[in-house]
């Protein structure tokens, strides 16, 4: 959950400053069915509940263009062919237009770079057979995509509060309805699509091939280890979240792929700061997206502690082993006294400052499960006593978050509660892939994964410029005070986790008739062209968006692989 779950509030952090953009992600997996097939698959039913059905796929297949929307759009429009060169580049598709009716629109183009750029001198031809083609004389360069706008003829695509018509651009907005970086509200359009322009990928695995795709991000220099790339943590934004580079680097590192891994880990160097942490979020050139803001949130640190260390192993290198140890030395000076249920423990403040009122009295189970992990990761592969009796501190606090029947997110000390009233799934599934099935003391952590079936949901929906994915199943993200969510959605990256968890600890488990298995085969029917998976189903919470995300696609790749991260060495 971006490292990021406090225990009591759940934190939904403004990321502002230029370019930063708040979204949620898309998904992929080569298991995607083929091109232009619709199909439904159903499952037998079983004894009490009926398995729920098998994802649906329906209208047009598009491979270049595939940013989720709020609702199928009235007028179809996408690129079925995407050709460039030295001198231009073409977009060639289709759309759903009256015959009689094409006379009245235009087709525009917008490429993205830091803003969005109108391409005024485009050549566009709308054809009454239902296909256009668009020319740019010129090839796109570094951009990383396009947004095809097609409009009313009277309309000026220049004219909207967020442009800049003397400069001929438009910095990108996040509308309610689709919680994408675009330079039109779709509302003011006829129909709208976004075509990518993915970096390279070298990898056989669709999984890691998706990730490389989305390091078309530009080069961050002056680090101590030279040149890298940030991954941007949705194909649609501009940001590059601690955690998700943290995922990225496990997931190159878990797959042999070195240069991928050094690549993050590079640009990141640069940005250490002098307490030996990073912040929670940056831009995709390695700037701060907060600046001016101390947001060393101790949970994204730990995930980033964890992809030093599997780097580390995987591929047997001490190169950054001085950047790991000053970052471990700082979540063991994170590690602070707290009592909790009247015993003194030792446990992992959620920041150092209080950027927001009380973090620094806020103990996340979430965190105390991140850092025990790269703590013992950390001891496992270079020693050192004092990492290995952090680790233990950490795994107590966590262990003193059961409640006997399950865990609780977290403990304030700014108010010496326990955090009864928020139930988020990560407290189920990170807390046995971290800490294992059962307690120190013989508590049965794995009995408490059932309770993940009350965020179960049948009906993942997401609508595409090209096609619908509905029928998808898996789980929400949280429950305020035992009372289900009144617009429950499917959340990847958490079902994903959850899955494994199950996998583990309870794999006779099933929620409506669904066992592991299918809940996982249902989950990647989501994926998009580029590979990745979208970040969560149609929703309304403005935090879940539905573009492409790093942490979707990487725990995609951990729960195809059953690669878990937070394994011990």
């Amino acid at each position: 959950m971006r490292g990021a779950n406090n225990g009591l509030n759940s934190v939904a952090t403004a990321l502002v400053g230029a370019g930063m953009l708040v979204l949620a992600g898309c998904g992929g997996n080569a298991n995607d069915g083929g091109a232009g097939v619709s199909r439904q698959l159903s499952a037998a039913p079983v004894a009490v509940a009926a398995a729920s059905p098998w994802p649906v796929w329906s209208g047009w297949d598009f491979p270049y263009n595939e940013p989720p929307l709020a609702s199928a759009p009235a007028v179809a429009f996408g690129v079925s062919q995407l050709t460039q060169s030295a001198t231009q580049t073409v977009f060639r598709g289709a759309h759903a237009l009256p015959a009689g009716s094409v006379q009245n629109y235009r087709l525009g183009v917008f490429i993205h770079h830091d803003v969005f750029y109108y391409q005024a001198d485009a050549s566009a031809v709308i054809n009454v057979d239902g296909t256009f083609t668009l020319t740019l004389p010129r090839s796109v360069g570094s951009a990383d995509r396009a947004v095809l706008v097609l409009h009313p003829a009277s309309y000026d695509p220049l004219s909207g509060p967020n442009c800049n018509a003397t400069g001929g651009f438009c910095s990108g907005q996040i509308t309610g309805t689709t919680k994408l970086s675009l330079p039109i509200d779709p509302a003011a359009v006829t129909a709208y699509t976004a075509a990518y322009f993915p970096a390279p990928a070298t990898s056989a695995n669709a999984q890691i091939a998706a990730l490389q795709r989305m390091m078309n991000t530009p080069q961050v220099t002056g680090g101590p280890y030279g040149a890298g790339r940030l991954i941007r943590s949705f194909h649609d934004m501009d940001s590059a979240f601690l955690y998700d580079q943290a995922l990225a680097v496990i997931a190159f590192s878990l797959a042999g792929e070195q240069a991928s891994a050094e690549q993050i880990i590079n640009a990141l160097a640069r940005s250490q700061t002098a307490s030996g942490a990073w912040v929670f979020a940056y831009l995709a050139d390695g700037a701060d997206a907060n600046p001016g803001v101390d947001m060393r949130i101790a949970g994204a640190n730990a995930w980033f502690g964890m992809a030093l260390n599997a780097y580390q192993k995987a591929f047997g290198s001490t190169k950054y082993l001085a950047m790991s140890t000053r970052l471990h030395d700082y979540l063991r000076a994170e590690t602070v006294a707290v009592t909790i249920n009247g015993v003194g423990r030792r446990g992992l403040r959620f920041a150092p400052t209080n950027y927001v009122a009380g973090r620094t009295g806020i103990f996340a189970l979430e965190h105390q499960l991140d850092a025990y992990a790269s703590l013992h990761q950390y001891h496992a592969l270079n020693g050192g006593s004092q990492y290995l009796a952090a680790a233990t501190q950490l795994r107590q606090t966590a262990e003193s978050l059961w409640n006997g029947t399950r865990f609780l997110g977290g403990y304030d000390a700014n108010t010496s509660t326990l955090n009864t009233g928020e139930r988020y799934l990560d407290t189920y599934s990170w807390s046995v892939l971290a800490l294992g099935n059962t307690g120190s003391a013989g508590q049965n952590f794995a009995a408490a994964l059932p309770g993940m079936c009350d965020y179960f949901n049948t009906a993942g929906r997401l609508d595409y410029p090209s096609r619908k994915v509905t029928g998808i199943v898996g789980f929400y993200d949280v429950i305020y005070d035992n009372v289900p969510s009144s617009a429950p959605f499917v959340w990847s990256e958490g079902s994903l986790g959850a899955i494994m968890a199950m996998r583990q600890g309870a794999p006779t488990m099933g929620c409506s008739g669904n066992g592991a298995s299918q809940m996982l085969e249902s989950l990647n029917y989501m994926v998009d062209k580029l590979g990745s998976m979208p970040y969560a189903t149609r929703n309304t919470n403005a935090d879940f968006t539905s573009s492409g995300s790093v942490a979707g696609t990487a725990w995609l790749y951990y729960a195809n692989r059953n690669k878990n991260p937070y394994a011990h060495y």
